[in-house]
């Protein structure tokens, strides 16, 4: 579902990632772990396309999205939502996940109605 090849990233002459390489298949859990300073949050900064990366390929469903900008990502299913920081913490987790669903076309209600899990629509 999602390939990444010999990614680097800089920040300014500082080389962060070197040649990161990992598939995520489609179906299963992956885990990015590692001690702070490391690079995790860089390197999912990088799969969103908030970071550029100097070198390498991310591909989603066999798309290569390497140049594609992030609102094009999160239209294409890819999505980053940082540990701890709620982004909108006196909202719901329904009136969260509505919101980050806003951007789909068609009924966002319906939609969710037909993925989520009933036990997050019963509030």
């Amino acid at each position: 579902m999602l390939s990444i090849s010999n990614l680097d990233q800089y920040y300014g002459s500082s080389h962060t990632l070197r040649g990161i390489r990992f598939d995520v298949p489609a179906g299963k859990v992956t885990a990015i772990l590692g001690r702070n300073g490391v690079g995790k949050t860089t390197l999912l900064k990088c799969l969103m396309g908030v970071l550029p990366v100097r070198r390498g390929r991310v591909h989603l469903l066999g798309e290569d999205i390497t140049a594609v900008s992030p609102h094009l990502r999160v239209r294409r299913g890819l999505g980053y939502v940082p540990q701890g920081r709620e982004i909108f913490p006196r909202l719901t987790v329904e009136e969260n996940l509505l919101m980050g669903m806003a951007s789909l076309p068609g009924g966002v209600r319906d939609e969710m109605d037909a993925h989520a899990p009933r036990s997050l629509l019963a509030v």
